[in-house]
């Protein structure tokens, strides 16, 4: 099994942007044939808000790409950004500091676990 995480999460609304891009549509444009106002497609495109089965319903009808391909590209934006969080949540430095007080002041601001 891999367990490479992309450094940046993508979310389905890149392939929305691409598509629309590839077949010279508007935001306006999709919004008419998915049956979805501008602002929401406005808001998928900027990831603003995620693709939900009613969505991904109205993007298949309007652009030809199956519910469950927008269904499995949210579900793993959604998976990369917790792992990237839980990465950022383990990474564990080694600083050297000689001022233990300054030490103290920092992991209290920044909510660092530190070992003296």
């Amino acid at each position: 099994m891999n367990n490479t995480t992309p450094y940046i999460a993508t979310h389905p609304g890149e392939l929305m942007r691409d598509e629309m891009r590839e077949r010279g549509l508007t935001q306006r444009q999709l919004a008419s044939l998915a049956g979805l106002t501008p602002s929401m497609v406005s808001a998928l495109v900027n990831a603003r808000c995620n693709v939900t089965e009613d969505i991904a319903a109205a993007l298949e009808k309007a652009l030809g790409i199956p519910v469950v391909m927008w269904m499995n590209l949210q579900s793993q934006y959604d998976h990369d950004l917790a792992e990237q969080a839980n990465m950022r949540e383990n990474v564990v430095v080694t600083i050297p500091v000689s001022d233990r007080n300054l030490l103290r002041d920092l992991s209290r601001k920044f909510g660092w676990a530190c070992m003296m």
